[in-house]
């Protein structure tokens, strides 16, 4: 599932529960038509193939068998949740939730809807996967009823909800206690409605949870730095850095913080580290530039903005910081240019400095 993680910058926390369950046990007795021992049989060698292909990666191949295991038993539940993981894994989404409908017909519970639901999402079927989710909370076992209840808290925070996530965070987190992804995406909601100790303390449960949540660090550390802990939130951004050495959100981040902290050539080398993970990330380009300035190098704060700039030409707040640069090079009309094309893509904060030009 491609879909949101709560971090700051937000992102909804894609559970690694979402990686795909086949189903291993006992196949249900056929109920429609009778079939001959020896294809009962094979079905069921067709079925369990296809459960070794899936656990090896094989997609193709498991299709295959799952495929020719339906078309000698029709009514095979389990063969066709398992073919629909494997359009899953194959981008075939349609396929995929025509099949999960099959084995809800012939054997509704909880964890089809489930599994339904997290491929409306991908779909971005938010009603129908909001739906789904009811549906398997009404019906199933803890294990899906939490995780529904995890994703119904997403797509409320999606939508701005943010109390209305709380309590769905809540529900997940009375069924699995432990459920690192719920204690991360409630410590994000409580954030959006400036509850920052209760934040702090979910994203620390969700650490203790999970010590390899790079994400709860980052999402911390971004608390942290809000109540003016800078080296707390430092800290925090480097235990992420260390769980995940490629994480350019974090080096970007780390990077602010040692520049509030003036702290300049930290702040470069995290800066430089983003860009050399993605030269296209234009925040560490504006931020570069920011610090660039604050060290009086003008002309190298210039080149980052246009750097930035280039990258994406609605960046208001690289127009407004260009201009300043400018006008410490005595750029007054480039100055002017810049600080009207940054108001014009909405930054309030330019219209002081467009006072000053004629």
């Amino acid at each position: 599932m491609k879909y949101l993680l709560l971090i700051f910058v937000l992102f909804f926390m894609l559970p690694a529960s979402y990686a795909q369950e086949v189903d291993t046990t006992a196949i249900a007795q056929d109920t429609i038509k009778v079939l001959s021992a020896e294809d009962m049989q094979a079905a069921e060698k067709l079925y369990n193939e296809g459960v070794s292909a899936y656990s090896q990666k094989d997609y193709s191949s498991a299709l295959s068998k799952f495929k020719n295991a339906i078309a000698l038993k029709a009514n095979f539940p389990k063969a066709y949740y398992n073919r629909a993981l494997c359009y899953i894994e194959l981008d075939s989404l349609n396929l995929a939730v025509s099949d999960l409908g099959n084995m809800i017909m012939l054997a509704p519970n909880g964890k089809a809807y489930y599994q339904r639901g997290t491929v409306y999402i991908d779909m971005n079927n938010i009603e129908a996967a909001k739906a789904d989710f009811i549906k398997a909370i009404s019906l199933d076992s803890a294990k899906y009823k939490g995780k529904s209840f995890y994703y119904l808290g997403g797509i409320a925070f999606e939508q701005k909800k943010y109390d209305d996530a709380l309590v769905n965070y809540d529900s997940a987190l009375k069924i699995l206690p432990n459920y690192a992804y719920a204690l991360n995406d409630r410590g994000s909601a409580n954030r959006m409605l400036d509850k920052l100790d209760d934040a702090i303390a979910d994203y620390t449960k969700a650490i203790e949870a999970d010590p390899k949540m790079a994400i709860a660090y980052s999402n911390r550390a971004s608390v942290k730095r809000k109540k003016e802990d800078l080296v707390g939130a430092a800290a925090d951004y480097s235990s992420a850095i260390e769980i995940k050495p490629d994480f350019v959100l974090a080096y970007n981040s780390r990077g602010v913080v040692y520049k509030e902290q003036e702290l300049y050539d930290k702040a470069i080398a995290d800066f430089d580290k983003a860009i050399e993970l993605d030269e296209d990330y234009v925040f560490a380009y504006n931020n570069r530039g920011n610090v660039r300035y604050k060290q009086k190098d003008y002309e190298a704060a210039v080149k980052d903005y246009d750097k930035a700039i280039e990258l994406d030409d609605s960046y208001g707040f690289a127009f407004l910081n260009r201009g300043i640069a400018k006008e410490m090079l005595r750029d007054n009309e480039g100055a002017c240019a810049d600080w009207l094309r940054a108001y014009k893509l909405g930054v309030e904060s330019a219209k002081v400095y467009t006072n000053q030009c004629k």
